[in-house]
């Protein structure tokens, strides 16, 4: 792969690489989709310039362009969106929280060159985000009922169909996994009871969720103590949380539930506002604008990305920061065969990483980041193993919709 730097052209980078216009997009450079700005000013624009005009960050964005060539390559020629069923040519799948992913990938990179060099094999691996695969992904694995469609490895993110009915009954209940995490392991997340009792699943991590509240925003309403707290009327189309084209983050709505039930669910959709990707909070917290939310619900990881700190309140509510599952499922007739991979990723070297972007690791060897989190809220296994979860998700999502399109929800 040839590395992108600020000398390239625009038109060079987009022609050898045409996926990558989706960054330049997001980052305010849609104006080249059209292809004769493209072949026009494409030519005689470098990188740099470009960057410089909508005043974006040179060196994390070339970083993002080199990121995003390397995933590409590594999957090989097709995406699980397109191609979920091509899942089985893979020995590693990775579906993981939009800030694990690039940390990930450059730790599975360094590995996969050193495995290759030891062993003489190629590790076949897919390492996408996790966002909107429930309603990709997700949806057709519960449709899928043989172990040899799957990969020897998956880590997945949430409380998504592999918690479903059809997974448990076609593949947690012959107990084709094996939980391979150290016992006990790290005390963070050993006081909460996060290991799987069944020992199938293989818990990696955490995605923290937290309460981020611009406080200049917030009126005379002082700023919440308690998850509860959000449900008042006061609260009303002041918060945001993840979501898009109504479908909102089961990693928020499965505790509320548990704590507050369906009328908590009603209430937390007259709280909420708009749904947004955690990239997007972030951007608009640091927008310094008074006509956004006041209130939002995101990953610890993106509420440390917020630039200016002093204008928002960072807090953990009483009832703890909510865990999202960051899980690993490896296949029990496969433990010889992928040995060195697990070890590598259940490794102190790879919890290290996990914990420096602010995704604490079950690895006992590794000190979290955890000092300015305190507690943890976790659903529990009684609950997960207890319900029908992908019914209940169901349930949830349509009191919650019906109820945020009733109070006025941006959708």
């Amino acid at each position: 792969m040839e590395k992108i730097d600020e000398t390239m052209s625009v038109y060079q980078i987009l022609s050898e690489y045409p996926f990558l216009l989706k960054i330049f997009k997001q980052h305010g450079m849609g104006k080249f989709e059209t292809k004769d700005v493209l072949e026009q000013l494409g030519p005689l624009l470098k990188l740099k310039t470009a960057l410089s005009m909508v005043s974006v960050n040179k060196e994390s964005f070339i970083e993002l362009l080199n990121q995003a060539i390397a995933d590409n390559e590594s999957r090989g020629d097709f995406t699980l969106a397109d191609a979920p069923q091509r899942q089985k040519e893979l020995t590693l799948l990775a579906l993981l929280p939009c800030g694990m992913k690039m940390p990930f990938n450059r730790a599975l990179n360094e590995f996969s060159t050193e495995y290759s060099k030891q062993t003489g094999n190629v590790l076949h691996s897919l390492v996408e985000g996790n966002v909107n695969h429930e309603l990709s992904y997700y949806a057709y694995m519960d449709s899928v009922t043989s172990v040899e469609e799957l990969p020897d490895i998956i880590i997945s993110s949430d409380i998504n169909s592999f918690y479903h009915k059809p997974f448990l009954e076609n593949f947690l209940s012959h107990e084709y996994f094996i939980d391979l995490g150290a016992s006990p392991m790290n005390s963070d997340f050993e006081k909460i009871g996060f290991a799987d009792p069944r020992e199938q699943f293989t818990m990696i991590s955490g995605n923290l969720l937290v309460l981020v509240t611009i406080d200049e925003l917030m009126g005379d309403n002082p700023r919440p103590e308690s998850w509860e707290e959000l449900l008042k009327d006061e609260f009303r189309n002041k918060v945001a949380m993840r979501g898009q084209n109504g479908f909102f983050c089961n990693g928020v709505l499965l505790p509320f539930y548990q704590m507050y039930g369906t009328e908590g669910i009603r209430k937390l959709a007259s709280s909420v506002y708009m749904g947004l990707h955690p990239s997007q909070m972030v951007k608009m917290v640091d927008s310094k604008k008074d006509d956004v939310p006041p209130m939002y619900i995101m990953p610890h990881f993106f509420a440390m990305k917020i630039q200016d700190k002093s204008r928002v309140s960072i807090t953990v509510p009483k009832e703890g920061a909510i865990v999202s599952p960051v899980q690993m499922l490896v296949k029990k007739e496969a433990t010889e065969r992928v040995k060195e991979i697990i070890d590598f990723l259940c490794g102190k070297k790879f919890g290290d990483i996990s914990a420096r972007a602010f995704f604490p690791t079950t690895n006992p060897e590794v000190k979290n980041k955890m000092d300015d989190v305190g507690s943890l809220y976790w659903l529990g296994w009684d609950f997960l193993l207890n319900n029908d979860i992908g019914a209940l998700k169901k349930e949830i999502a349509e009191v919650f919709n019906k109820q945020f399109m009733t109070t006025g929800g941006v959708v």
